[in-house]
């Protein structure tokens, strides 16, 4: 992966057209260039930063029974529901807090001009030239921020290609990138591993 990556930002800083990377490519057909190339599709993960839902409903039943086996039963019970009431609180807690939230299952498709996320709702284009941000937050994670009809929209895709997405939004609209100037977006070994195959780093 990091090899097919490598070669499409060689072949993008040297005006070259690259060729697509991934051995199946989903058929999307070109929403942004006529000589734009798909380059790659797998599956992918997006999530939002988000609150949860967050709604604590405390069970509120009543249970009473008379005689030493009845009044064993209702202590079993006020018991057994003071556990889920403080489960119930202690989750809604939890999701109170914002963190990145999965939002839908997708498929990627990454061209040279954007990338395609397909999801059961359809698919969405979003063109490099309207994205705002682009950062690796991980292996094959990356958040990106993108202008819409509402402002902007943040994100991340959790994806085989996600080290493709930067390095072709970094290629056209921002080659200073900290990331890709400071070959951060590549693994340590990843170096010595290319050195040892013959390939200039």
């Amino acid at each position: 992966m990091w090899w097919h990556t490598a070669g499409v930002l060689s072949a993008m800083r040297t005006g070259r057209r690259p060729n697509p990377v991934s051995p199946m490519v989903d058929p999307v057909r070109r929403a942004f260039a006529a000589d734009e190339v798909m380059l790659a599709s797998c599956d992918a993960e997006m999530l939002v930063y988000r609150r949860g839902d967050a709604t604590y409903n405390p069970s509120r039943g009543f249970f009473l029974a008379g005689g030493p086996v009845g009044l064993a039963l209702t202590a079993a019970f006020f018991g057994g529901q003071a556990y889920l009431n403080n489960k119930r609180r202690k989750a809604a807690e939890a999701d109170a807090v914002e963190r990145w939230r999965h939002l839908a299952d997708a498929r990627l498709t990454v061209s040279t001009h954007g990338i395609y996320i397909g999801t059961g709702e359809g698919i969405m284009p979003v063109a490099f030239r309207d994205v705002q941000e682009v950062l690796l937050t991980g292996t094959g994670e990356v958040v990106m921020a993108a202008a819409n009809s509402a402002g902007s929209a943040r994100w991340k895709l959790r994806a085989q290609w996600a080290e493709l997405i930067l390095v072709l939004w970094s290629a056209q609209y921002m080659p200073e990138h900290p990331q890709v100037v400071g070959r951060t977006w590549l693994p340590q070994d990843w170096f010595l591993h290319a050195a040892a195959h013959g390939y200039e780093v």
